[in-house]
Order: C-alpha cells, then sequence, then structure tokens
C-alpha cells in the first residue's frame, strides 16, 4: 500500500511563510448542508472547510491573514430530501458579492480566497471571477475536493470513482470527528455510470435516483490514516497555490 509510512511526510515539510507586505489573505471557507449517507453527518463538507482553513491560518502571518466565519449552506440541490438545505446559485451569488463589498470598503489590498469543499460548487469559479471583476478585489477558488481526490488517486490508483460519503470523506471524518461517524455496514455502492459523467447525473437526476443510501463511493474501505494524510497534502498544495498566486498578483500590482 504506497499510504503506509507516509503519514509524516507532508506533516513535518517545512513551508517558509510568505511576507504578503500590504496585502491581506482573506480565507471563506464554504461548505453545505447535506445528507452524507446514514453513516456520516450532514455537516461533513463544512467540517472539513473550515479543517483546512483552521489549518492554512495558522500558516500564514497571523496579523496579514483573516479567517471569515464560514458559510454553511451551498447549493447542493443534488441532494434535495430530508437532511438538506440547498441555496439557489442567485443566492449564494448575492451572499458573496455582499462580502466582498464589505471587505473592498475596508480600503485596503486583499485576495479573497474561498476554500470550498462541496463538490456541486462550480458556480463558484465564475463568482470568483466576477468579483476580482465586479469589485476589483482578486478573488479564486480552491476546490479542495477534487484536490484530494487526485492526491487519493495518486496514492492508491483507485479503479473506481469515489465521488460522495465514500471512503475518501469517511476517513476524514473517521481522522478528526470519530465520534460522529456510524457504522459503514453495507454501504458501498459505486454507480453504473462512466466517471466522466458523474456530474451530469447529479444535475439530471439526484443522488437519490442514483444511489438508495446517498452514497456514491466505498466507504468500508476508509482508513482514518490516509484521511490525516490526505488533509496534509491537500494543505500543502493549497498553501502553494495561494503562496504563488499572491506573487502574481504583486507583480501585477506593481
Amino acid at each position: 500500500m504506497k499510504f503506509q509510512g507516509r503519514q509524516k511526510m507532508y506533516a513535518n515539510q517545512p513551508m517558509s511563510q510568505v511576507h504578503q507586505k500590504n496585502r491581506m489573505v482573506v480565507l471563506l471557507p464554504i461548505g453545505s448542508y447535506e445528507q452524507h449517507g446514514p453513516h456520516l453527518p450532514v455537516d461533513t463538507d463544512l467540517r472539513i472547510a473550515q479543517l483546512i482553513t483552521e489549518r492554512l491560518f495558522k500558516i500564514f502571518p497571523q496579523n496579514e491573514t483573516i479567517q471569515l466565519p464560514a458559510i454553511p449552506f451551498s447549493c447542493s440541490w443534488e441532494h434535495k430530501g430530508f437532511g438538506t438545505i440547498a441555496l439557489n446559485t442567485s443566492t449564494i451569488s448575492s451572499l458573496l458579492h455582499d462580502i466582498a463589498f464589505s471587505l473592498k470598503c475596508w480600503g485596503t489590498q486583499l485576495l479573497l480566497v474561498l476554500i470550498n469543499w462541496h463538490g456541486g460548487n462550480s458556480t463558484l469559479a465564475s463568482l470568483a471571477t466576477e468579483i476580482t471583476a465586479r469589485e476589483n478585489i482578486p478573488s479564486t477558488v480552491i476546490q479542495t475536493l477534487p484536490l484530494a481526490s487526485r492526491i487519493w488517486q495518486k496514492e492508491e490508483d483507485l479503479s473506481f470513482p469515489d465521488i460522495h460519503a465514500g471512503m475518501i470523506e469517511t476517513s476524514i471524518m473517521q481522522a478528526y470527528w470519530p465520534s460522529l461517524v456510524t457504522s459503514v455496514g453495507e454501504l458501498d455502492f459505486i454507480p453504473d455510470i462512466e466517471p466522466s459523467l458523474s456530474q451530469s447525473a447529479f444535475q439530471a437526476l439526484g443522488i437519490h435516483a442514483i444511489s438508495k443510501t446517498g452514497v456514491w463511493g466505498k466507504p468500508q474501505q476508509s482508513d482514518p490514516e490516509k484521511g490525516e494524510i490526505v488533509i496534509d497534502a491537500v494543505i500543502k498544495d493549497t498553501y502553494k497555490q495561494i503562496t504563488r498566486l499572491l506573487e502574481l498578483v504583486e507583480n501585477h500590482s506593481a
């Protein structure tokens, strides 16, 4: 197993702190409130987005970084039903534009970074571009869930798509909130759909038409040690993305 013996690689690798000069990094975690099968809590995405953001906040210079309160709800209509609270795209758009306008009124140089975990929030990329253009605040979104999936795929060469409430999310929850994870039982479920069509299936059908349990993946193959490794790697990669973007923004503004 490639994961074995690697749990210290990312955690102990030194990260040099960037000096942002006068530009403040504003971290905004975005999660969701949606069903995650019978074994995970409905705020799974929110918890993971907050975890990543809190860890990032500790890496950056404290006097040049702000962690905003997390947005707990987002675009989750593919999970419509009991246990899910979803926002329209227009609602999340208005919310983010209002936040950005408020930040603009601070009168200081900023970089707004949306730390997203929920897979259904593809609209955030367009909204970050809008905020950059309309509010004149450099903004970006880091899609940490697909990043975690790529890291896991690289380490373990998965032969199936682990998309929702599967081994990745279950492993992370077991690592950091084990008391909130109930028995995974016989929950493994991979629908007969090409991986490239997963989002199309969500859009056209919704999860409940695809999976009776709301699971798309293999939670029975979860491992909390791997969950910690993946989170460490996500934070390391996200840190690099933000610091590089800061350099580009500063160079462009000079």
